[in-house]
């Protein structure tokens, strides 16, 4: 209903530049939510182009003759008012702004310049940024919408330079791919979320690896965002059937993965939540009080249960949490410049039920190793063809239980028939520094 304006029930604009303040302070970065693609219907524009006419009218898409099409999942798109239809992609309160009409676009980069620079912004998550030009039928990716993105990241990154654009392109990685290099910084990886839970939903690798090759292959060097789900999809414990050795292996792959890692809120200490979408986003639980820690009044929305464990202080006191887990991780990131920011190389298994990748960069060998599912597995043989290994000698367990063994380096500089462990645990995620 207004861009320039915080919502009166979150505070003020005074409010949100003290928040960027102490963020920065703190080496803290703040990206927000940019939604381009739509307006609320009760935005002052729309309720002006309601009139035929108006100065806004052309502002949104209209017709006078009800097209015959629907969306692309099979949605309703088009909503009558008086003799017209308006295109609202996602609901009849979100109707769709025109970008074919240059007035929108100058608006929005005006819009765009005072969130980086009066508001102090970091950059800027792209909501639903493949619908944003349509064809006709042809409702996303468009040729017209990529065109537009390579625009606005030129404007953005001379507003500032290390702006950081992350899109929203719920798609195949085949199309997600396209919005890297000009468009997009980074994209968050959807088919990876979906391999991440699938193999360790069922206890096989085999999707978890396909999608990983084809990710390695085509995208430059870390320009994507690996995540497990997010605030339109049902949560990870619900994904996992509320498995908490399953949720440690997938926060395992996830912070060990290349590239920008994104976590919900509320996935760090298995909160559960399933749509509708209300329920997927209830309060933080940050302690076992009648109102979780959240607020002093009443939340709008009931929290997601199981509070006695669920919640931050909870698991803080349990040095086998999830919350610690997660610290754990997010501190190896941190310290190791291999798992921060270095190359991937998939390591073969001869058990699919073993998931395993060699993290490499900075003088740093790193291998993390998954048995996916709730079996013991002892009868495994990990290989790498050629790598960047040579000279090792010994393994130190950064993450996990056990001493492991040290490969023998082939000629290549890889591995053959390597098992750090004799056995692997199941539902367990090794990290293992090879020295």
């Amino acid at each position: 209903m207004d861009y320039k304006t915080i919502e009166k029930d979150y505070g003020t604009n005074e409010d949100f530049k003290l928040l960027m303040a102490e963020a920065h302070k703190r080496g803290i970065i703040i990206i927000t939510d940019l939604v381009l693609n739509h307006t609320s219907s009760e935005h002052p524009w729309f309720v002006d182009a309601l009139t035929p006419g108006s100065a806004h009218e052309n502002w949104y898409i209209w017709t006078t003759e009800m097209p015959t099409y629907r969306g692309p999942w099979g949605q309703q798109v088009w909503y009558k008012v008086g003799l017209r239809y308006y295109y609202a992609l996602f609901w009849e309160k979100m109707p769709d702004l025109n970008y074919k009409n240059g007035a929108v676009t100058e608006t929005m980069l005006d819009v765009t310049r005072y969130w980086l620079e009066d508001m102090g912004v970091d950059g800027f998550r792209l909501d639903a940024i493949r619908h944003l030009i349509e064809d006709g039928e042809v409702q996303a990716n468009t040729p017209a919408t990529h065109e537009w993105i390579k625009g606005f990241n030129r404007f953005v990154h001379t507003v500032n330079p290390q702006a950081l654009l992350i899109g929203e392109v719920w798609d195949d990685t085949s199309e997600v791919i396209q919005y890297i290099g000009g468009k997009l910084d980074v994209a968050f990886e959807f088919d990876l979320a979906q391999a991440f839970l699938d193999s360790i939903w069922s206890g096989d690798s085999t999707a978890l690896v396909e999608t990983q090759k084809i990710i390695l292959a085509n995208y430059p060097k870390d320009q994507y965002a690996p995540f497990l789900t997010n605030h339109d999809q049902n949560r990870v414990m619900n994904a996992l059937r509320s498995n908490w050795d399953s949720a440690k292996v997938a926060a395992t792959l996830l912070l060990t993965n290349p590239g920008v890692p994104f976590i919900y809120y509320g996935e760090e200490i298995g909160m559960r939540g399933a749509k509708p979408d209300e329920r997927i986003r209830t309060p933080m639980q940050w302690d076992a009080s009648a109102t979780a820690g959240f607020t002093t009044g009443k939340p709008w929305e009931d929290l997601s249960g199981n509070l006695e464990k669920v919640n931050v202080a909870a698991q803080s006191a349990d040095a086998g949490s999830l919350l610690n887990h997660y610290r754990a991780l997010i501190r190896l990131r941190a310290a190791h410049p291999a798992l921060r920011a270095g190359d991937m190389a998939l390591v073969e298994s001869d058990s699919l039920k073993v998931y395993a990748a060699l993290r490499y960069g900075e003088g740093e060998k790193i291998l993390v190793v998954a048995n996916l599912s709730e079996d013991v597995v002892s009868d495994y043989a990990l290989s790498l063809a050629s790598g960047p290994l040579k000279g090792i000698k010994g393994a130190q367990m950064l993450l996990g239980e056990g001493s492991p063994s040290a490969p023998g380096i082939n000629a290549a500089g890889g591995f053959d028939a390597y098992a750090p462990l004799p056995t692997l645990l199941p539902k367990t995620a090794l990290v293992i520094a090879l020295k």
